[in-house]
């Protein structure tokens, strides 16, 4: 049994928006990943602990895949 396909007009504004969302996820990614290394120059220079570091890696990794799962799940054009 096979689903039937939505309309153009239904699928192109969703598209648009999740165009728009990846576009701001991999700025927020990149903003982190600069964040993130200014924070461990920081530490370096000031010999602490770095702590933090793992899970900012996971949670970038995260949100970067979040654009191909939504593709996966809605579909291609």
């Amino acid at each position: 049994m096979s689903a039937k396909q939505l309309p153009a007009g239904v699928t192109e504004p969703i598209y648009q928006l999740l165009g728009w969302l990846a576009w701001l996820v991999l700025v927020l990614c990149i903003a982190r990943a600069v964040w993130v290394g200014g924070l461990l120059a920081v530490r370096i220079y000031r010999e602490e602990s770095i702590e933090g570091l793992a899970g900012t890696i996971a949670a970038a990794a995260l949100l970067s895949s979040a654009g191909a799962l939504a593709a996966a799940i809605i579909g291609t054009r």
